[in-house]
């Protein structure tokens, strides 16, 4: 067996764990979840399965190139199961070099679930002009299992490990790409007045935090790094929200708004490519959040792509548009 490359082995949880691209929202339900467990609180029993359709319409304009990313999901809540599914197509309005496709199209699926201190994740993603049919390139998957050790008033953690499935970069003999190998799981989970945190590791670290998480008034971050070439690939949205009620207020905590500056990427295997089509972009935003439907729209710059990997090119200035709904059942 040999090694050609390891910068598979090192992105493929980081991208599973953290970009799926299912609404910001829906996240949110998640960890509310995980809040309650991790703080022992007792809601009123609800033990029913909750249905919540998804879809969401992006589009980036990029200098003279566009991206136009519209979706659609479902995901599936009770006390103890998540189930999420989620595609987006994905289409560039301009060629792009090297003859890649202009047409890809991604597909997250979550099993996300919990049975006293025993968790275990199953998680699918593509993002490739040809998903699964592109053979190991254009998809990653894995099985994960973790025990809670610890689970206080205001922290919880999980240890765990499992397996992951895809083109890691790792050939044998006869060039084959050796297509299996371990990942390691930690989960850990902070509840308080002050903070909501949470950092997830399995080969790529994940951090979300929310200062004064039950204040109007609230600051809230997430960053991930998928790989480690230079300072494009920290992925992170920071911003500032501001909630018209607070949790005590008869409509509860529904709807606000928020503005902030955010690193986002997109990476798209291709048929016959090695490598695949990378583009990200930094941008200034406005968010409109009712819950049942979220708008947001900023100002990009720095916006860049690569095709070998290593080398980018820079794509110019723009803007973005996002449209996100649900509805629950």
């Amino acid at each position: 067996m040999k090694r050609t490359n390891t910068r598979g082995a090192v992105l493929l949880m980081s991208i599973l764990l953290s970009s799926l691209v299912f609404p910001a929202w829906a996240a949110e339900v998640v960890q509310s979840t995980e809040a309650e467990q991790a703080a022992e609180v007792e809601p009123e029993q609800d033990t029913g399965t909750h249905i919540y359709p998804l879809v969401k319409y992006d589009f980036a304009s990029l200098g003279s190139q566009g991206l136009h990313s519209p979706g659609a999901g479902l995901l599936l809540m009770n006390d103890k199961l998540m189930l999420l599914g989620f595609y987006t197509r994905h289409t560039f309005t301009e060629p792009l070099q090297f003859d890649y496709p202009e047409v890809y199209h991604s597909v997250d699926l979550l099993l996300d679930g919990a049975l006293r201190n025993h968790q275990y994740l199953v998680l699918f993603k593509s993002e490739a002009d040809k998903p699964i049919l592109g053979g190991l390139a254009s998809f990653q998957t894995a099985a994960v299992y973790g025990y809670r050790l610890l689970n206080s008033q205001h922290n919880s953690l999980v240890l765990g490990a499992g397996l992951a499935i895809s083109d890691f970069g790792i050939e044998l003999e006869d060039g084959c790409p050796w297509p299996l190998i371990p990942v390691p799981l930690i989960r850990f989970n902070h509840e308080s007045k002050l903070l909501s945190a949470s950092f997830d590791l399995i080969t790529g670290p994940n951090l979300s935090l929310t200062l004064m998480p039950e204040s109007r008034i609230r600051l809230r971050a997430d960053m991930r790094m998928d790989q480690f070439r230079d300072i494009h690939d920290l992925i992170f949205e920071t911003e500032l929200m501001y909630r018209f009620f607070g949790k005590e207020h008869p409509t509860g905590d529904f709807a606000g708004i928020s503005a902030g500056i955010k690193n986002e990427g997109y990476s798209f295997a291709a048929e016959g490519k090695d490598e695949p089509v990378e583009v990200n972009y930094y941008s200034v935003f406005g968010t409109l959040d009712i819950t049942l439907l979220k708008c947001t729209g900023g100002y990009v710059f720095d916006s860049r792509e690569r095709y070998n990997g290593d080398d980018s090119s820079t794509m110019g200035t723009g803007f973005f548009l996002s449209i996100e709904g649900m509805y629950q059942f």
